[in-house]
């Protein structure tokens, strides 16, 4: 479907850590644009969260103990 975002969440995550290494914030900041732009969805609703919010929370989540986002 062309309506459907291209990348899923943790995808996307990648992309941009390869773009931007480590710098959680402007991978943050990419991901919540992305976000708005429609190009990555929410897999959960977080009530209340904002775009920010939530990519800080994928980013915490990945480089957390699960590990799954490096460099």
């Amino acid at each position: 479907m062309a309506d459907e975002p291209s990348f899923g969440q943790r995808d996307f995550m990648r992309k941009l850590v390869a773009e931007h290494g480590m710098d959680r914030e402007a991978v943050v900041q990419s991901y919540a644009r992305a976000e708005r732009a429609g190009l990555v969805r929410r897999k959960s609703r977080v009530s209340g969260a904002t775009a920010e919010e939530y990519a800080l929370q994928l980013w915490h989540d990945g480089t957390g103990p699960k590990g799954w986002l490096k460099a």
